[in-house]
């Protein structure tokens, strides 16, 4: 009688250890499927103070609070943006590592440097952040005052060269320059620069005669100086920033729907990553781009925040983008360096 009690104690224990250990897998499991449970890194692929960097930092506490996570931000300039790009690539389609991408470096990159190992479709848009509209800007004593004007001289029989700056070859402000020029027929000579700064100097120092580049950061503070000047927005209409500064479409040039054009900036994540984390991160974003935090510095910055859509939405929008750009690059034969 003692024997039998015992076994059938003895099996107890076993039934209940072996439900106990099923109770705790199960619960490390869903430990393991929570997300987030441990910090969240965005790339910054410019230095620290650029407008990449301030938008991504004016996100940083509402991304943390509805994330309920440290969100770090990480500065990896270099190389027109492809360190930060292949570095997100490297690393898990988690959702643990995101960027603070734009067309430079997640679409244009790829077609024109030859050390980009990657491919446009390899990102994923999560959440559209702002545009940025293009000025065209000019040295102080060009004898044009609008990109009209410009393209008219351009065009006129032996006329020479005028010249524009870009802060690198296959950057998004070379080739809608170049692409401008070819579709109006108009004769500009490319100055590449290894970054903005020495082209805004030669742009100041009046060794190069127009460029083309958003109102952001130290070409602001050039024409608010004078040092140099602005002649168009390549917009549908004017800037709060440059309220005297005509947009593309009030001109004659109207009619060519091409010259209209803008730098965006989004949260942009490696493809591949499960649908319910990048619902979360989506949800997250948008609290963040919509904080009084985040309102402020795109007021700063002249622009206003993109309307928030889906992820569907956002990856169509991604699509024609890359679609557009790539057109583009083979219209002016644009190869890798």
């Amino acid at each position: 009688m003692r024997r039998r009690t015992f076994h059938a104690f003895a099996r107890l224990i076993a039934v209940n250890a072996a439900l106990l250990g099923l109770a705790t897998t199960a619960g490390t499991a869903a430990a393991a499927d929570a997300f987030p449970s441990k910090p969240i890194t965005m790339l910054v692929a410019f230095p620290p103070g650029g407008p990449a960097d301030v938008l991504a930092r004016a996100m940083q506490p509402e991304m943390a609070k509805a994330l309920g996570q440290p969100f770090i931000i990480e500065n990896l300039p270099g190389a027109g943006g492809t360190l930060a790009a292949q570095r997100l690539l490297s690393r898990p389609a988690d959702g643990y590592t995101l960027i603070m991408g734009s067309p430079n470096e997640a679409i244009l990159a790829p077609l024109s440097n030859a050390s980009a190992k990657y491919k446009p479709e390899e990102f994923a848009l999560l959440a559209p952040i702002s545009t940025h509209p293009l000025v065209v800007m000019a040295r102080n004593d060009l004898p044009y005052s609008s990109l009209e004007q410009v393209i008219a001289a351009g065009r006129q029989a032996g006329s020479q060269s005028l010249t524009f700056g870009s802060p690198g070859h296959g950057s998004m402000y070379h080739i809608v320059s170049e692409y401008i020029a070819q579709t109006t027929g108009a004769k500009l000579l490319h100055v590449p620069y290894k970054g903005a700064t020495p082209m805004m100097q030669d742009l100041v120092g009046q060794q190069i005669d127009v460029t083309i580049l958003p109102n952001l950061g130290a070409s602001t503070q050039l024409l608010e100086s004078r040092k140099i000047k602005a002649i168009d927005v390549l917009d549908t209409q004017r800037m709060p920033t440059l309220p005297g500064v005509p947009a593309i479409t009030e001109g004659k040039l109207a009619q060519k729907k091409e010259l209209v054009y803008a730098v965006w900036l989004a949260v942009m994540a490696k493809g591949g990553m499960p649908a319910d984390r990048a619902d979360i991160l989506l949800a997250a974003s948008q609290k963040a781009i919509a904080s009084p935090e985040m309102t402020k510095a795109l007021a700063l910055s002249g622009v206003e925040a993109m309307k928030p859509q889906s992820l569907a939405d956002s990856a169509k929008f991604y699509a024609a983008e890359t679609d557009k750009f790539r057109k583009m690059a083979r219209s002016i034969q644009l190869t890798p360096q």
